[in-house]
């Protein structure tokens, strides 16, 4: 019923209602939860809650462990409460929830169903050469072969890690952001482990602010955790053997966009950067040893204050967390990029600066940089002698008859079922809004090349159809990435 609730976005009262009406209408021996809250007591004793952990406003320290019972951040002195002087219960300014990953797996090897899974790995590998799993890729292999004792027990867990920052409150004007952490377990089979079903839900990182660079301070509970599966594991029960073995667990890779990769690794990806080399183990410990200690969070005079990096520094923000575990300098592939989410943030760019709505980079500060850069006089923005400031329309941007134009053929579209969303409803008079990851990837690979064509002069049509080929290149791996870059500046 829980489950039920989150799906259909039911409220508590609601919830509440509907079992205080079964409670009475079956036999009076049933032993349905009276509300809710006691529904949430229930899951707490099979240890499927979480635990709320506070946090400084400034994102600087968790009031976790050491820091458990202090009032005043210990890096700025920031109150840790909303009301600090109030008689009554003190509300803290933000609360992380965290959802321990031991429990979700003794559950999981708790049932005989469930278990049997998670030996996949170990027997369903490709005999083809061809990658079908992340157990069939060159990081999977180098990780089992550096680490014989962990690679030995089948039933120890392969993990990855996701991480975004969203809004709750949909496409409101809200500049609210939130940033869940996900896990996907590898051990079971690829029809299984990118299933929406088998995700779960690490930590819960509150708002309004994405946490950046401050990210770290949110994933110490989830780095400790992984630092004990590691060093000493726990005793599980395993039911589809009914035997009891020591599950140990080690983070693979993480999969995230540009920004969420950048927060992660702690490598920079803005400015300017020189060709990347291959680094080994002992070269990235060098180089991450010798970085200055920086304070972390977003308070003014201390880790919120603005520094230009040394070129000693490389690309480096500070040293990641992740370094804390014994295995993460070892790991031959350490961060993914998502391709298909790095898709639809191009794509959607592409789509705002042709339709011009609110997600077009084609904005004032652009042209102001046009005319820093001294190219494109045509692009530059002028002023009246009213101070009324004209900006002169781009050549890649629709006019509003073409924009109808574009907008009614799209609207036109007809998919197979399931195939991706309606875009009859996604457009609104001239404007595509509310689409999904895979509508931008059917945009980006068929409808945007073909309506572009019908929308637009021959010139800019064939520079926005050839980007969107080489786009699929891209993601066929069939592309340098440096090549990839002189063709993005050049278009």
């Amino acid at each position: 019923m829980t489950h039920f609730k989150v799906i259909n976005k039911r409220t508590d009262s609601s919830v509440s209602q509907l079992l205080e009406f079964l409670k009475f209408a079956l036999p009076k021996e049933n032993h349905i939860p009276a509300s809710y809250y006691e529904a949430k007591k229930k899951l707490r004793k099979i240890l499927l809650g979480y635990q709320s952990i506070d946090a400084c406003v400034n994102d600087c320290v968790l009031f976790w462990k050491d820091n458990e019972s202090k009032e005043n951040c210990s890096v700025c002195n920031t109150s840790r409460w909303i009301e600090p002087n109030t008689k009554g219960k003190k509300v803290s300014h933000k609360v992380m929830r965290y959802f321990p990953l031991t429990s979700r797996h003794r559950r999981r090897y708790g049932s005989r169903f469930t278990a049997k899974d998670m030996i996949w790995h170990n027997t369903g590998s490709s005999t083809d050469g061809m990658m079908c799993h992340p157990v069939d890729g060159k990081a999977w292999q180098e990780f089992e072969r550096r680490q014989h004792a962990f690679a030995n027990e089948p039933r120890n867990v392969r993990l990855g890690l996701a991480a975004d920052g969203f809004c709750p409150f949909g496409n409101m004007s809200l500049t609210y952001s939130m940033c869940p952490v996900v896990w996907t377990t590898y051990n079971t089979p690829p029809w299984l482990c990118m299933k929406e079903s088998s995700f779960m839900l690490a930590l819960l990182i509150p708002g309004p602010k994405s946490p950046g660079k401050d990210i770290d301070v949110f994933l110490s509970p989830l780095v400790d955790e992984l630092n004990m599966l590691w060093e000493e594991g726990v005793r599980m029960r395993d039911a589809s053997t009914d035997t009891i073995f020591n599950m140990c667990a080690a983070l693979l890779w993480t999969i995230n966009d540009f920004p969420a990769c950048s927060s992660l690794s702690r490598w920079s990806d803005q400015g300017k950067r020189k060709s990347s080399r291959r680094l080994n183990k002992e070269q990235i410990l060098e180089q991450l040893n010798s970085l200055p200690v920086r304070v972390p969070g977003k308070h003014a005079d201390y880790g919120g204050a603005k520094r230009k990096r040394d070129e000693s520094e490389f690309n480096w923000t500070k040293r990641g967390i992740f370094f804390e575990l014994d295995y993460w300098s070892t790991i031959e592939l350490k961060h993914n990029l998502d391709v298909m989410h790095v898709e639809k943030n191009v794509c959607e760019s592409i789509l705002g600066t042709l339709l011009m709505n609110d997600k077009s980079k084609d904005k004032n500060s652009a042209r102001e940089d046009l005319e820093d850069m001294g190219i494109r006089k045509n692009l530059w923005l002028t002023t009246k002698k009213n101070k009324k400031v004209i900006k002169p329309l781009a050549p890649y941007s629709f006019k509003a008859k073409d924009r109808e134009h574009f907008c009614k053929f799209t609207k036109g579209v007809r998919l197979p079922d399931g195939f991706g969303s309606n875009f009859r409803i996604k457009v609104v008079g001239s404007n595509i809004v509310g689409l999904k990851s895979h509508d931008y990837h059917i945009l980006m690979q068929r409808l945007l090349p073909i309506g572009v064509r019908a929308g637009l002069d021959e010139d800019v049509s064939k520079t926005i159809i050839d980007f969107c080929i080489f786009f699929k290149k891209i993601c066929a791996q069939s592309v340098d990435v440096n090549d990839m870059t002189k063709h993005m500046m050049n278009s």
